[in-house]
């Protein structure tokens, strides 16, 4: 099947799916509505029933058997004409009858009342059954185009909690393609039976982790298709089972990493600025405090930029420094440290460097800076460094005072020549 093919027969399956759930709908919205009819025509037959039996109670004339042994008493002036004497059923009846049909009529018309307002709670219910429904279908539609993955998963209880296995009852294209697979081909199964696949071994552990917080949420990096993704997963925990969205960060995750190299790093040199030396640092000095090492900080400046900068402009100390920062990375160990604090001022991080080290690789930097720098179109330019040197702890344990230390040990090299190092301490100048 060529691929055109296959994109046709995938979008006719999507259109017929699409036409089924929407059928589906309709025909569950119109057996309701239908049966809502029913109930109200049948709530008002039976009222109908009701009160037509109770007009038929009120108009009927019920007769009652006459006693023979009544004897008939001749008829008295201004008595009963028919000379008959009425019996005692029929007045006890006629007592009773007239209140009995009133309340025979009253409860009817309280039947019809109930029934009327059975109809319009029945209709009140069946609207906000279908506005619920439609809640419900426009959530759904909204979930399956989101740019996050969801997944609803229930738990199924098993003696320890350790082993408890979870069913995936939703999810939408995304959060299943997570996994690997289809909506249809994730729904109603064990994540116990996918765990082969990447990353759902993970996910259970978060499942279980969540049923017991509460609320879980996670970064973690996972590779597709040869590629490297940042995803964010977040899980809360529900009356029904676990709620799981699932999104990818992987832009957002770039853009930080770009900015936060933007923060850190010198524009024009490449080499890490002053923001990340004063981050570093500190982190640095606990770790030699931790490990008892010692840990020096070299200070270092140009003795001739700004005669280069005032000569030739600022291209040509621009071109300086960034051949510097060259050549202070190539003389440096691979694990030393190197940044730009600004203008022509660098600064060495040693770590568990002894002090014959610090010499050696001072009296390096030193001779490698005195060699002639080809900046073109200028020409050769020479110049050369002076360098100030303070060592943790001796001259300092925080890094503020490292640095002031190493600043003072600069200008002091300077002052007494070029191409120069001195230390903090005055008995370890070089």
């Amino acid at each position: 099947m060529s691929r055109l093919q296959k994109s046709l027969f995938a979008s006719f399956s999507w259109s017929a799916a699409q036409h089924s759930s929407s059928r589906l709908g309709n025909f569950r919205r119109a057996c309701g509505a239908v049966m809502a009819i029913l109930g109200w025509s049948l709530a008002c037959g039976l009222a109908a029933v009701a009160f037509w039996l109770s007009l038929q109670w009120q108009t009927t004339d019920y007769a009652v058997p006459v006693d023979t042994s009544v004897t008939i008493r001749p008829q008295v002036e201004g008595g009963d004409p028919s000379g008959i004497a009425d019996p005692p059923e029929t007045a006890m009846l006629a007592s009773y009858r007239k209140p009995l049909q009133q309340q025979l009529f009253i409860a009817n018309l309280l039947l019809v009342g109930l029934g009327l307002c059975g109809m319009l709670m029945a209709v009140r219910l069946d609207r906000r059954r279908q506005h619920a429904e439609e809640v419900r279908n426009a959530c759904l539609s909204a979930m399956d185009a989101a740019r996050e993955g969801f997944l609803m998963v229930c738990p199924l209880h098993k003696e320890h909690a350790r082993d408890m296995d979870f069913i995936v009852r939703h999810c939408n294209e995304r959060g299943a393609g997570h996994a690997g697979l289809a909506s249809q081909d994730l729904l109603d199964r064990r994540l116990s039976g996918l765990c082969d696949r990447e990353g759902i071994a993970d996910l259970v552990r978060a499942c279980h982790h969540t049923m017991l917080v509460g609320v879980h949420e996670e970064e973690f990096e996972t590779r597709r298709d040869g590629k490297c993704l940042w995803l964010q997963r977040r899980l809360v925990r529900s009356d029904a089972g676990l709620v799981i969205t699932v999104r990818d960060i992987s832009e957002t995750r770039a853009n930080y990493e770009t900015l936060s190299k933007m923060a850190n790093v010198d524009a024009l040199t490449g080499l890490p600025n002053r923001l990340w030396l004063m981050n570093f640092l500190p982190r640095a000095i606990d770790s030699a405090a931790a490990s008892g090492s010692t840990l020096a900080v070299l200070f270092l400046d140009l003795d001739d930029f700004k005669s280069v900068n005032d000569t030739f402009g600022h291209d040509a100390g621009d071109a300086l420094l960034i051949a510097t920062a060259g050549r202070l990375a190539a003389t440096i160990r691979a694990e030393d440290k190197l940044a730009r604090l600004g203008g022509d001022e660098f600064v060495i991080l040693l770590e568990q460097a002894e002090h014959a080290e610090i010499v050696q690789i001072a009296r390096r930097i030193i001779a490698v800076m005195a060699e002639n720098f080809m900046l073109e179109p200028y020409g050769p330019r020479q110049t050369h460094a002076s360098i100030g040197i303070s060592v943790y702890p001796q001259d300092g344990t925080c890094a503020a005072s490292l640095l002031r230390n190493a600043d003072q040990a600069m200008y002091l090299a300077k002052s007494g020549g070029k191409g120069r190092y001195v230390f903090h301490a005055a008995s370890q100048a070089g």
